[in-house]
């Protein structure tokens, strides 16, 4: 079994089938934001093909875009393992106070921006926070803490949305803690996985893997169809690094913040357009890879 750790105080680690139920919100919209603070991110991307980038927290969801901030005005669900795709969003977590909701979510997918969402497996019985989709193929990857008579602990990945898992053996995967999971966006059997040892890749559903970039204190990596990012954060030094599919070449990309990276959020039309997210809640957006950057959030405060 694969020890689940923390390193450099940064990286914490790591079914009962549901109808596919709808709940809908005829009111639901993004307006005005009523409040601008955050304590808690769980992800961020470009859900249903949107050019607003959505960050998922503690109390719902909130999009950026060309008028700035605003706030999703129900639903407010703490959307953990969050995952952007193409026609929408995976995702995990707890209903919000008063919801009828079980408690946890299971394993769900919302296609309308966060309005409905149908509940796919694990209702009331899995938070998954450790979860990867692919933004095109939908092949969803988890790494379970939470064991059921369904699932096992440990590492799992589902090519039809839930319905049925496979438990892959992990060959050559040697690293003791994990920073997160990313899947590969249209190749439903590429996954990535970043560790304090470096970035592991599998090209067969997880079954084996290969040290591809031996970086030290991986605290998150994403994949595009080229390639991919990868954050780390040695001698109190911040890097982001563009790699291409083949391993064999890779550039810096200019970044000025000086807190560890959680997230990256690459536009899935526009490779120039990336958003970080650092583990003290602060938001950044580049048009021009990294040459500028435009500040969204200051330690969970929205930009006006």
């Amino acid at each position: 079994m694969m020890k689940i750790s923390q390193y450099a105080g940064l990286l914490a680690i790591v079914g009962l089938l549901s109808a596919c139920n709808t709940v809908e919100d005829n009111a639901y919209s993004f307006e005005e934001v009523e409040t601008n603070t955050f304590e808690h991110l769980h992800g961020l991307g470009y859900i249903n093909g949107w050019s607003e980038v959505v960050i998922s927290t503690h109390d719902g969801l909130y999009a950026y875009g060309e008028d700035g901030w605003k706030e999703a005005t129900s639903e407010k669900h703490d959307y953990m393992g969050f995952q952007a795709i193409r026609d929408g969003f995976f995702s995990s977590g707890h209903p919000e106070p008063g919801s009828s909701y079980k408690n946890p979510l299971g394993l769900i997918k919302s296609t309308d921006k966060g309005a409905s969402f149908k509940q796919l497996a694990f209702y009331g019985e899995i938070d998954f926070h450790y979860m990867a989709v692919g933004y095109d193929s939908n092949a969803i990857y988890v790494f379970n803490e939470m064991p059921t008579n369904e699932m096992s602990q440990g590492f799992h990945y589902s090519i039809d949305e839930g319905t049925t898992w496979q438990q892959p053996a992990m060959n050559g995967f040697t690293a003791e803690s994990i920073s997160n999971l990313a899947a590969h966006p249209t190749r439903q059997e590429v996954i990535a996985i970043g560790s304090e040892d470096g970035v592991f890749l599998s090209e067969n559903y997880g079954e084996d893997f290969t040290l591809v970039h031996d970086t030290a204190m991986i605290t998150y990596v994403t994949l595009t169809e080229a390639g991919g990012l990868y954050a780390n954060f040695a001698n109190e030094e911040v890097k982001i690094t563009s790699f291409a599919v083949d391993g064999n070449e890779e550039r810096d990309i200019p970044v000025t913040t000086k807190q560890p990276i959680a997230y990256i959020a690459v536009n899935p039309d526009n490779q120039q357009e990336l958003v970080i997210a650092t583990y003290n809640n602060d938001i950044y957006l580049t048009t021009d890879e990294g040459s500028t950057w435009e500040t969204l959030a200051d330690s969970g405060e929205l930009a006006n």
